[in-house]
């Protein structure tokens, strides 16, 4: 397949084809059996990188790293909650110096229009490791996944419990319709998807034979479903501030063995991460504080036995993280 990705912005998947798409999912296959193998591959050896972080990140920052440095990558990590862009200089004198100094910026920040005027200021790639609207890295991670577990995309049925209006089922709704996933999200209406992404999706569905339903029904949502899918309820700079009233309406979608139970026999669960599954984080503690005693907490958007059980892929997800990154960045910033 031959694709062409050099110098190219990697904003959101919706600016890619199907076939590009398709692309970055073989070539981080290829990646991680390259990995498995230990065999070095440093194609990218005299680059450098610069990952600008306004948001504190487990995987996504180690995911860049790990994937850069097995690249031959120079890597540089900035964390712009004590190193504020706009500060000490202006955003476009600061994206001055890092295009003199790098061969790619990485961001991750809850500002999607920040990101999109980043293109504006340099000719180097942009990378979105996660914003507001979407996080095409993870994208590429959980279509492989969902691939190695099923040996096809096309035709399966996923539905996205919870939030359905946040920056993880916008990926996927948009995601899914280029590939020809069915893609349904399941929430409280009143947490419903953008429009935009919606009317996107809906465009990109009749492009490529599948479909995009929104409905507040669990059961008939998960009816026939392949991959049941859920994230956080709460933004991790919500901790201190617990929505409440959002987690009281959530809690009737959250993944259960009822739910998995009313699956396909081969279904598959999937969660991007962190998951609030237990009570054993520290996070998990303050936001059981704040809630009403008489809710069953063994889990929040998912429950433990399901985050635990056969059919959890949150750690494929992970792993394939690093092979979805060294794919676009390889992609984008090879010479040949």
């Amino acid at each position: 397949m031959k694709v062409d990705l050099r110098n190219r912005n990697v904003i959101a998947l919706k600016d890619f084809s199907e076939k590009e798409i398709l692309y970055l999912i073989d070539e981080a296959a290829r990646f991680k059996d390259l990995k498995a193998k230990r065999k070095p591959h440093k194609y990218l050896e005299g680059q450098n990188i610069i990952l600008l972080f306004e948001q504190s990140s487990n995987r996504t920052r180690t995911s860049f790293e790990v994937a850069g440095f097995d690249l031959g990558l120079g890597v540089s990590l900035v964390d712009l909650r004590y190193n504020t862009l706009g500060t000490n200089e202006s955003l476009e004198d600061a994206i001055s110096v890092y295009d003199r100094y790098y061969d790619g910026i990485v961001y991750r920040g809850p500002d999607q229009k920040l990101l999109e005027y980043m293109i504006d200021l340099t000719d180097i790639p942009i990378y979105n490791a996660l914003t507001d609207k979407f996080h095409p890295s993870q994208m590429i991670a959980d279509m492989l996944t969902i691939r190695e577990k099923f040996g096809r995309l096309e035709g399966l049925k996923l539905v996205y419990l919870g939030y359905t209006g946040d920056n993880m089922p916008s990926s996927l709704a948009i995601t899914c319709a280029k590939l020809g996933i069915n893609f349904v999200g399941c929430g409280p209406l009143e947490y419903a998807a953008d429009k935009d992404v919606v009317s996107l999706s809906n465009m990109f569905s009749k492009n490529h034979h599948s479909d995009v339903i929104y409905t507040d029904n669990v059961k008939e949502a998960v009816k026939d479903a392949d991959i049941i899918y859920t994230d956080m309820w709460i933004g991790l700079n919500e901790k201190d501030d617990v929505p409440v009233e959002r987690i009281k309406k959530l809690y009737p979608f959250r993944v259960t063995q009822e739910i998995m139970d009313m699956t396909k026999e081969d279904s598959i669960f999937m969660h991007c991460l962190p998951a609030f599954h237990d009570k054993k984080s520290t996070l998990a503690q303050k936001v059981i504080e704040k809630l009403p005693s008489d809710m069953d907490l063994d889990g929040m958007e998912v429950a433990d036995e399901v985050f635990r059980s056969e059919k959890s892929m949150v750690f494929d997800q992970t792993e394939n993280r690093i092979g979805a990154v060294k794919a676009i960045l390889y992609s984008t910033l090879r010479y040949e």
